[in-house]
This record gives structure tokens, C-alpha cells and sequence, in this order.
């Protein structure tokens, strides 16, 4: 999809319009789907579960050519359509320098390592 990096703009288009084909799926063809905005919760307001999260970066990484995920920016801090926006963002303006989020993508990355390491045992 891209040749070169999306604007804003696009990157809000994109996210909002894959939301809404998620969203699409899930409810009944009579149902309204509500408002997506950048102030939208991704679960508590516009009802997406974590699969339907991981569905929606899995489309994105692969439109995007891009995982902000995986160094940038841990999911868990993901709460809206704003913070998703936001990650991807980031991803493509080359900014690393958010100490405080590194900090806490490694520090949840041991947590992880640490319950796998107590589930062996």
C-alpha cells in the first residue's frame, strides 16, 4: 500500500475505516454502529474484544508495513482510537525518544518472561 510515509490523516482514515469493518461483522445487519472518533475506546465505548484488537493490528501491520508494537509502544497502553493512531505515528516519525515507554514495555516484557518461567515449574 505505501510508497512513502502516510500523513495523519491517512493513518486515522485507515484505522477507522478497518474498526468499522470489524465492527461490521460483529453486529446484526439492523443495528447501528456507533460513532468512531479519536476519543472512541477501543473497548468500552465501540465494543472491539482482544481479539478483535489483534485482528485490527494483524490488518494494519500489513497495510502499513509497520508493527509499532514490537519495540515503540506496549498494546496494553492502547486504549482508544487516538492512542492507536498515535502508536502508529510514532512509528513512522522515527521518534524512540520516549524513555518512560521503553521503560515500560521492557518491564512488562519481564513480567511476561518471569509468569512463563513460574508456569514451567
Amino acid at each position: 500500500m505505501l510508497n512513502q510515509v502516510p500523513s495523519k490523516h491517512e493513518i486515522q482514515a485507515l484505522i477507522e475505516q478497518h474498526i468499522r469493518q470489524i465492527l461490521e461483522e460483529k453486529v446484526a445487519h439492523d443495528s447501528k454502529l456507533p460513532e468512531i472518533g479519536l476519543e472512541s475506546r477501543l473497548g468500552a465505548e465501540l465494543g472491539l474484544s482482544s481479539l478483535d484488537l489483534a485482528q485490527l493490528v494483524a490488518t494494519l501491520e500489513m497495510r502499513l508495513k509497520a508493527d509499532p508494537f514490537q519495540e515503540l509502544v506496549p498494546i496494553t497502553s492502547v486504549r482508544t482510537v487516538a492512542d492507536l493512531c498515535g502508536a502508529y505515528e510514532k512509528f513512522f516519525s522515527g521518534d524512540t525518544s520516549d524513555q518512560g515507554q521503553m521503560d515500560a514495555l521492557l518491564e512488562s516484557k519481564r513480567r511476561a518472561e518471569a509468569r512463563r518461567n513460574n508456569s514451567r515449574s
